[in-house]
């Protein structure tokens, strides 16, 4: 019998044992002569199964000594090179850090790598180093799907520590422009629904002697179902303790970058195809016949970014509902940035060279409203081609009209076969999140919460 299947028989001839005192002394008598004996032959057995439980669990001890690393509370150096020290270990580097940063950031490097060599290579010492430091190896649990051919080190892929998660967040906060916009929402299943106030409270006017005319809130949902997002990469299959910082700060920068742009382009040009895993951008639903009241057209001839003007940006503005403005930005690629924002201040009136490079210093702003560049955003070079029924640039608080759904933490996996001829291994990093645009207007002249400049010839 196991320990915990003896440890229940011990509860159970104990129990035995005390209902039999219980009932003669509720009946106010001694136990009877087959009540005792039937007692003691209780009370023997539970500590017979004590005492075995007691030598099982010892023996279970052992085992377990023999077959797991010794406890060691040693902090281990890298193999070679000179040592850089830092609070808890002597950390050895080749460069600066590019994804890690503050204070903590080698120490941050150094457990992500121990983490990744532990996970990723099976690297002994480093399976022993996360032991004595507490960096706890967790196994996601998602049954992946087995279409590639390459072996898989684990079904779902390591659920990696907080330092290294945290790392590629604030990346992709800084290279990308979704999660600095999209309201986020921490989801705990694949599929959520959140609610959508679609109406509010009416006032109207009471006369004397006469009933309240009562109004109610409306409500709608925003259906968010989490899709799961992959980047690989390779690195080479030879794992030296120097190169545990580096392993760290070079997939920590890919993998942030790489889902930094697929979120910023599904965010703004998804077309629901499964390239986009089924999300809709902004500029696909803005450009649908049920939402033309989020659309203003440049005026006259306005399709090549040296034609926006000044007149078309504030009609834009204009279009915006007041209770969007605060929070508003100005939406864009970095080409239209110089060519329309950048055109239209250095041409106004009052510029000098110290005050434009004075404003290059600052927060990019157009008429006191901050400019997010975006990437994914038309960066059309004229005169190439032209941006006829294009949403050129977009103008408000997309906080207001799109939410951004994750799932769970990042994982990361290793491809045993798919690069082996190069001797290297593949990487795959891998998160879960959608975006939904749920508020985008209407029907001509119901303005959403953003409304998007379009292109006309």
């Amino acid at each position: 019998m196991k320990v915990l299947e003896l440890l229940e028989k011990v509860r159970l001839e104990t129990e035995a044992a005390r209902t039999l005192q219980e009932v003669a002394a509720q009946e106010s008598r001694d136990l009877t002569e087959e009540e005792a004996e039937a007692f003691d032959k209780h009370l023997k057995e539970a500590k017979k199964c004590e005492k075995l439980a007691e030598r099982l669990k010892t023996l279970e001890d052992q085992e377990s000594r023999l077959t797991t690393p010794a406890e060691r509370q040693v902090t281990p150096e890298t193999a070679t090179g000179s040592r850089i020290e830092a609070p808890g270990a002597k950390l050895y580097r080749a460069g600066n850090l590019i994804a890690f940063k503050g204070k903590n950031a080698l120490n941050d490097a150094y457990r992500s790598g121990r983490f990744l060599a532990a996970t990723l290579f099976n690297h002994a010492m480093s399976r022993q180093w996360c032991r004595d430091h507490g960096v706890e190896i967790r196994q996601d649990t998602e049954i992946d799907s087995r279409a590639m051919s390459e072996a898989i080190n684990t079904a779902g892929g390591f659920l990696v520590p907080d330092e290294f998660e945290q790392t590629i967040i604030d990346l992709r906060e800084e290279y990308g422009s979704a999660r600095r916009n999209c309201r986020i929402k921490p989801m705990a299943s694949d599929h959520s629904n959140e609610p959508k106030k679609t109406g509010g409270l009416t006032a109207a006017p009471v006369g004397e002697n006469t009933a309240f005319t009562e109004s109610q809130s409306t409500w709608g949902n925003v259906e968010l179902t989490a899709k799961k997002w992959g980047v690989l990469t390779r690195i080479s299959s030879e794992l030296s303790e120097d190169s545990i910082i580096s392993l760290a700060d070079d997939l920590a920068s890919d993998a942030a970058m790489a889902f930094a742009t697929a979120e910023d382009e599904a965010c703004i040009d998804g077309d629901g195809t499964g390239t986009y895993n089924g999300i809709i951008g902004i500029r696909t639903k803005m450009i649908d016949p049920a939402f033309v009241g989020s659309l203003v057209e440049a005026a006259g001839t306005g399709d090549e970014w040296d034609e926006i003007d000044l007149a078309d940006l504030i009609n834009t503005m204009a279009a915006l509902p007041k209770y969007a403005r605060r929070g508003a930005k100005w939406h864009c690629s970095p080409l239209a940035k110089v060519a329309v924002f950048d055109r239209l201040t250095g041409a106004a009136a009052g510029n000098t060279i110290i005050t434009l490079e004075q404003g290059a210093s600052l927060v990019p702003k157009f008429m006191g409203y901050p400019i997010e560049e975006w990437p994914a955003m038309p960066s059309v070079d004229q005169p190439a081609a032209t941006l006829n029924n294009v949403v050129m640039l977009m103008f408000g608080n997309m906080n207001m009209s799109s939410k951004m759904g994750v799932r769970r933490g990042i994982t990361v996996k290793r491809l045993d076969e798919r690069y082996a001829e190069f001797d290297q291994i593949g990487i795959i990093a891998s998160e879960r999140f959608t975006i939904v645009h749920h508020t985008i207007g209407g029907a001509a002249g119901v303005r959403g919460p953003i409304v998007g400049l379009l292109g006309t010839t």
